[in-house]
């Protein structure tokens, strides 16, 4: 377990001193979990900083105006949301379900804040941690403007998910997502095939699947 806490972004730069005296004076929770059992459930509030020790995960998102269901497949997943900790929105954006047997670590909110944070490097760490979402998610987003359905859709991908990697399954009608990309049906459709031809997505009824969101923009 000591080898695995020096691997988690919040713990590297510690000496194997330092992080010796958190698990000594620190309360670290770990937690087992079978397949289709829920880590946190959307909503809820986000008082722990939760880290995926092993095992797979999957994250839900339902629209809260009920328009579209996301299920996104993570296969690099460690941290569950640590940027929601903070700011004015402090609530997890989904729910998290493991697929297989797994662990999970978490540390309470006001441990982090009291004694965690004493250490410098764990600051900058969080802080690295929390602001990277944000800038990747807006560098991404920078690439396609909104001068094409296609980049509308690929943007509207882009901003409902997690990590560019792993499958994702968008459960929606095709009216809604036109209204939502301000685009008509017809063109919508239109880049949605022209996608599917180039092996980016596959087209299901009520829906489509993401195979790799990285390949969109590379």
């Amino acid at each position: 377990m000591f080898e695995r806490l020096l691997q988690l972004p919040l713990f590297q730069g510690l000496t194997n001193q330092e992080v010796s005296d958190v698990m000594a004076h620190v309360r670290l929770d770990f937690c087992k979990y079978h397949p289709d059992d829920e880590v946190v459930v959307q909503d809820d509030p986000c008082r722990k900083l939760i880290y995926i020790i092993s095992g797979e995960v999957e994250a839900q998102f339902s629209d809260p105006d009920g328009r579209f269901f996301l299920r996104e497949y993570i296969p690099d997943v460690k941290a569950i949301e640590p940027y929601n900790m903070f700011g004015m929105y402090q609530k997890y954006s989904r729910t998290y379900r493991f697929l297989t047997e797994g662990t999970t670590l978490s540390i309470e909110k006001m441990v982090v804040l009291r004694q965690l944070m004493v250490n410098d490097i764990i600051k900058i760490n969080l802080m690295n941690i929390t602001s990277n979402k944000y800038q990747q998610t807006q560098r991404l987003l920078c690439q396609f403007p909104d001068d094409t359905t296609r980049n509308k859709i690929i943007k509207f991908i882009l901003a409902h998910s997690i990590s560019p990697k792993g499958r994702k399954d968008f459960r929606m009608k095709m009216r809604v997502l036109s209204d939502i990309v301000h685009e008509t049906r017809l063109n919508v459709s239109s880049a949605l095939n022209e996608m599917q031809d180039e092996k980016l997505i596959t087209l299901q009824r009520g829906g489509f699947t993401v195979h790799e969101l990285q390949n969109m923009y590379r």
